[in-house]
């Protein structure tokens, strides 16, 4: 499971670097900036810590994707995914959920600055 978030995150991740690019506004701009940059460390330390526990996981491909017409509603419906799975991709180990947490606290914190400010 962890390996299927992997992929999300990093097309995600390449999206929203393409919605970056792609908008007039710029509190969008910014907030879609400070995503990219903040979620590949995030999930950095989550990998690291599941590896520490569990040895090196295998991703032999990442997926592409076209750019959502509606980044909100792409991120919204990825941190659905990953609160309707942390139990699987953490394997409810207590450490690994807490550092789950904090890669969704990106996804929440872009998702208020693009409804709210931007």
């Amino acid at each position: 499971m962890i390996e299927q978030l992997v992929n999300k995150v990093f097309l995600t991740r390449g999206l929203t670097h393409l919605s970056h690019w792609n908008t007039h506004s710029y509190a969008v701009h910014v907030a879609l900036n400070e995503f990219y940059d903040d979620v590949v460390d995030a999930l950095d330390s989550l990998v690291e810590a599941y590896q520490g526990l569990y040895g090196l996981i295998e991703i032999e491909e990442l997926d592409s994707g076209k750019l959502p017409k509606d980044i909100i509603k792409h991120l919204s419906d990825e941190l659905t995914w990953i609160n309707n799975n942390s139990v699987e991709i953490t394997n409810d180990i207590a450490t690994l959920d807490n550092i789950l947490q904090e890669l969704q606290h990106v996804y929440m914190k872009t998702l208020y600055k693009l409804k709210n400010l931007g």
